[in-house]
């Protein structure tokens, strides 16, 4: 069982047709209705960071005309149009005509510049073209525990940059690069819902853990029941 106040920590590895989704479970299909919500019906999407492109699949079979983008192509077995690029780099000049909208899910905390990105996104997009993004929430109630406990947000600790998470982004720093950079933000969603108190024994320790989960809850403000942020942004002139 797991609603809104409860839950035991399910099992992190997702896949879909095969492939394995390298995002919390509940990102890619959150991702997915606000793409419906802000490109048209077959518009051209150029995923970014696309892994084994479990989301470029997906998309697809939304009856979107999608291309996919990674720094490896190791994992990438569709025979969706894929085009190998690091993001930190020139990718643009590697990306052949204009997209009706970008996708960008779990990619930004990765890199090394976010202005870069989301300049160079601009650059691939068709006049009143979208961007779809999303990284994880440093401002839950969770991370902001974390945080409080060892100086450190929620998947972006020590063992975080193993996989690459260099660049914690909460909302009040994704607001203010996207408008430094000409972005601005049409909708806002929290994905991955946080429930307040999270078991995976009974143990006293638990027990003291989740009343200080409950605590942090009630004292949080703003974005602070998902795991992660996803954003719809337009371009400005």
């Amino acid at each position: 069982m797991r609603n809104k106040w409860l839950g035991i920590r399910a099992p992190k590895v997702e896949h879909y047709k095969g492939l394995e989704v390298h995002a919390h479970p509940a990102v890619h299909p959150a991702a997915v209705s606000m793409l419906e919500r802000h490109a048209p019906q077959g518009a051209e999407v150029l995923d970014l960071g696309a892994g084994a492109g479990a989301f470029t699949q997906r998309i697809a079979d939304h009856g979107f005309r999608v291309t996919g983008v990674d720094a490896s192509a190791a994992e990438w077995t569709s025979d969706l149009p894929f085009v190998q690029a690091d993001l930190n780099g020139d990718w643009v000049s590697k990306v052949h005509g204009k997209f009706d909208a970008v996708c960008c899910l779990e990619v930004i905390e990765h890199l090394e510049n976010p202005w870069k990105l989301l300049r160079d996104i601009r650059s691939v997009l068709k006049p009143g073209g979208r961007l779809v993004l999303s990284t994880p929430n440093t401002t839950s109630f969770v991370s902001r525990l974390t945080f409080l406990r060892i100086g450190e947000f929620a998947f972006f600790g020590t063992p975080d940059l193993s996989y690459g998470h260099i660049r914690p982004l909460s909302p009040f720093e994704t607001r203010n690069v996207a408008a430094q950079t000409n972005w601005r933000i049409v909708e806002t969603v929290a994905a991955g819902m946080i429930p307040v108190f999270e078991f995976e024994s009974f143990r006293p320790r638990e027990f003291a853990t989740n009343a200080l989960r409950g605590l942090a809850f009630v004292l949080s403000k703003g974005e602070n029941r998902g795991n992660v942020m996803l954003y719809a942004m337009d371009m400005q002139p």
